[in-house]
């Protein structure tokens, strides 16, 4: 359960740090990589949200859109584990150089491919796959540049960097570029950064960065065996317990839906909103304001209602909020309107339909607060902490690999259906599952 004390004590971990960060950024090892990570991942959120733009803008279609965001996840099904794996048997410095440079290339490779769609999703594939050796190397260098009195502060720094970069890169560094110099200046932009970060990450330490051991044949033969044992027995731990099983499935299902609401929201903002791709950040901004909030209060709702109940509740919430999200229409809604106490023309650009939109995304990031922090935290107490490991391998495997079958169908989906109709479905499913998990699982929180 998320009580009072725990969030208290999160609040002061995060005042802690900010207070000593001063102390270990002069740590020039530590801040050479602090830097890095600063444009690196700045950078990386912002190709994210300027390669469905893109691919928006050359094609207009929701399919190309799901298979350029397959080509994101897919690597991280396939690497993840194995990247982890592997981070241990190689220089760091040599890893976190080479990523980097890789980067650049991949940025700058998208500016001669002009409408060669099948190269743009090549070169995404790789820059993705070049990630998942690029986070585990940098957080293992982190504990080999700071002594152990520091390690806390300089993971704490690290964490709160990482939440501010995914805001900066998605909602102001990628609009605001696209804007301003277009997609190649965009591009461009995106290589500086990538190669400000290869060059501090250059000029960290060579001698103490070096492999903890050297990776033979027949070791990495047993890496790979050693890997799918573990898997095998997180998901046999998973199967043995409902409630663990639960917030699997919630949890699952919840990085199912965010690729999907990707796709869908460039498509949403053009053809509904009529404003630019890039700017279906701000139109669903009010969702991270709404989790910041729900946060302070979520622990009352888990003690007055249960985990599941919540969980079941706030899908089905969610599933409303999501239908009425299709409901929009350029034109008009009117059950919609009337709803919301308002009847309005929007034969034109549809301002009218923001603030509807603004106040369902608020909704929707209470009910995803509602349902994924529960599952996290029931799965987190319900696995023996030697297991944990291995629980959470099994839950970034499966919520890759069940996320790309949706979003393919959800892509071509919104190219018969519409981008309306679709997200409609999408919420119609959403109702079914929560009552059907009031249903079924309802009783757990009682026992």
């Amino acid at each position: 359960m998320i009580d009072s004390a725990h969030r208290e004590q999160q609040h002061s971990d995060a005042a802690q740090t900010i207070v000593a960060a001063p102390s270990v950024l002069r740590n020039r090892g530590f801040l050479l990589l602090w830097l890095a990570q600063i444009s690196s991942q700045a950078a990386q959120n912002a190709l994210l949200l300027g390669l469905l733009v893109m691919v928006q803008r050359l094609t207009s279609s929701p399919t190309h859109l799901s298979l350029a965001t397959f080509c994101l996840i897919l690597p991280s099904v396939l690497f993840s584990t194995m990247a982890g794996l592997l981070v241990d048997h190689f220089n760091k410095r040599t890893v976190l150089v080479a990523t980097n440079f890789l980067r650049v290339m991949a940025s700058l490779s998208y500016l001669f491919l002009d409408r060669t769609l099948f190269l743009v999703y090549i070169v995404t594939f790789l820059f993705s796959t070049v990630g998942q050796f690029f986070a585990p190397a940098e957080a293992s260098t982190i504990p080999l540049l700071v002594g152990r009195e520091q390690l806390i502060t300089a993971n704490g720094l690290f964490n709160l960097t990482l939440s501010a970069t995914q805001l900066v890169g998605l909602v102001i560094l990628a609009p605001l570029l696209i804007k301003l110099v277009g997609i190649s200046g965009f591009l461009i932009a995106l290589a500086v950064l990538f190669s400000l970060a290869t060059i501090f990450v250059w000029f960290l330490p060579r001698d103490n960065l070096g492999p903890t051991a050297r990776l033979t044949t027949q070791e990495g033969e047993r890496l790979v065996r050693s890997m799918w044992n573990e898997l095998r027995e997180g998901w046999h731990i998973l199967r043995s317990d409902t409630r663990t099983s639960l917030a699997m499935f919630y949890l699952t299902l919840m990085a199912s839906l965010i690729p999907l609401l990707a796709v869908l929201g460039p498509v949403f903002a053009v053809s509904v909103i009529r404003a630019s791709a890039e700017d279906v950040v701000y139109l669903f901004a009010p969702a991270g304001i709404s989790m910041v909030l729900t946060t302070t209060v979520l622990g009352k709702l888990v003690a007055r209602l249960g985990k599941v109940r919540l969980m079941s509740i706030n899908l089905a919430a969610m599933g409303v909020t999501l239908v009425l999200v299709g409901m929009a229409k350029t034109g008009g809604s009117y059950l919609l309107y009337n709803m919301l106490g308002r009847v309005i023309n929007t034969r034109h650009v549809v301002f009218e339909l923001i603030p509807i939109i603004a106040i369902l995304s608020f909704a929707l990031g209470i009910e995803f607060v509602c349902i994924s922090v529960p599952a996290q935290t029931m799965l987190q107490e319900r696995c023996p902490a030697s297991f944990r490991g291995r629980i959470f391998g099994v839950q970034f495997t499966l919520s890759g690999a069940a996320s790309l079958l949706p979003l393919l169908g959800a892509g071509g989906l919104a190219d018969v259906l519409g981008v309306n109709k679709t997200i409609t479905l999408i919420g119609t499913i959403l109702v079914v599952i929560g009552l059907l998990s009031w249903h079924r699982w309802n009783h757990l929180d009682a026992e």
